[in-house]
């Protein structure tokens, strides 16, 4: 019974934590979901001892008491310290996961460089996600044939007309907008972008179309930052 109560309230704090930044958890207000979190945890500590509390012993009614208030008192640490842990958690993932975004508490985000010696990047475009090359010497983002069709683009009604030099040569590629690309929470509308013509890229790249709108970015070292 213990444990299983301790996986409830730990699932809660990694609910509250996770969807806190949208103010709001299946419509209701966020702040309201964590105080029914709090109160369920007292109530079930009471519904708990209430059938034992006459035959148990004093020390181990004491012993339930400091284990359910343990649990109260994660709960509310884990809520109140959330902004703290998802930014923990963010760099640890950051550094392990290529293309994961490190989030500062100044709201900017950095990337580590590949092994490869470039920055790869997991990039929200038209609400799917894409793995990206950052490549400053492109002046709009490009995306492969597959990646394109991946987001829902036809591409076989795009007319390829615009020429672009690739380590692979002379292409065309088709100038397309898209509606949204987000890197680490940093979005921009309406970016401007083209589709390579199939096989003339063989990743997709997050271009100046897109980092133009970023309020700047920078590389020191191994790392990337971008802020708004």
């Amino acid at each position: 019974m213990f444990y299983a109560l301790m996986g409830i309230v730990v699932t809660a704090v990694a609910i509250l934590m996770y969807n806190h930044q949208s103010g709001e958890l299946f419509g209701y207000p966020i702040e309201a979901i964590g105080s029914v979190a709090v109160l369920s945890t007292l109530l079930l500590f009471l519904l708990s001892g209430r059938g034992s509390r006459r035959s148990a012993p004093p020390l181990k009614s004491l012993k339930y008491l400091v284990l359910w208030a343990a649990l109260g008192l994660l709960l509310v640490l884990g809520y109140s310290f959330k902004d703290d842990a998802r930014m923990l958690v963010s760099r640890v993932t950051g550094e392990l996961v290529p293309g994961s975004a490190m989030v500062s508490s100044d709201g900017s985000v950095s990337f580590r460089r590949s092994a490869g010696g470039h920055f790869q990047v997991s990039a929200d475009v038209n609400g799917s996600s894409l793995s990206m090359l950052v490549d400053s010497g492109a002046s709009a983002v490009v995306l492969t044939r597959d990646d394109a069709e991946a987001i829902g683009i036809d591409t076989a009604r795009l007319n390829y007309i615009a020429p672009v030099s690739t380590a692979n040569g002379r292409t065309f590629t088709a100038p397309i907008v898209l509606d949204s690309i987000s890197v680490g929470g940093l979005q921009a509308n309406n970016v401007r972008a083209m589709v390579a013509q199939d096989g003339a890229l063989r990743e997709s790249l997050l271009g100046m179309s897109y980092l133009d709108r970023l309020g700047s970015w920078s590389v020191s070292g191994d790392r990337l930052t971008m802020s708004r």
